[in-house]
């Protein structure tokens, strides 16, 4: 199956998804950086506690991130293309991810998250309500207990202070 819609020459494809990838790793290197700074401007980063740790550990994701968008650049072209996408699937999705960051401040870290993760799932297609249940409540508990209690990282309480 191929696509109708005309694709990028390989060599051009090939160019512009090596800039992309060296692009963010250019941001994940530069927030390094700053991270890293002598003298370490918000603690120091690899003391779990200190204000200075998740910004760096997301910077050396985004890193990472960019090294294999680069390496996947550059691998041989998959001999099946995808014809057709869930469009609308994603975009309900990154809906719910606005209505997530909106209601955040309100309802509180433990009702968004609880309602957010397996109203994904199911927007993916779970459909076993013991693993929906389960979703509610282990990720969002390991999560916010990681970031409040072992990072000192707050979250809003919402209706449930």
């Amino acid at each position: 199956m191929t696509s109708d819609t005309p694709l990028l020459p390989s060599r051009l494809a090939r160019t512009v998804e090596t800039l992309m990838g060296l692009a963010v790793m250019a941001v994940g290197l530069l927030f390094l950086r700053i991270v890293h700074a002598t003298p370490p401007p918000y603690g120091d980063p690899g003391d779990i506690g200190s204000a200075a740790f998740f910004p760096g550990l997301v910077a050396l994701l985004v890193t990472g991130v960019g090294l294999v968008l680069v390496l996947m650049a550059w691998r041989p072209a998959a001999p099946v293309s995808m014809s057709r996408g869930r469009t609308s699937r994603a975009l309900v999705a990154y809906g719910l991810m606005v209505a997530v960051a909106a209601g955040l401040p309100w309802l509180g870290i433990w009702l968004v998250t609880m309602l957010a993760v397996p109203s994904l799932a199911l927007l993916f297609g779970e459909r076993r309500w013991p693993l929906l249940l389960a979703l509610a409540i282990v990720p969002p508990t390991l999560v916010i207990h990681l970031f409040e209690g072992v990072m000192g990282i707050y979250f809003p309480r919402g209706v449930l202070r």
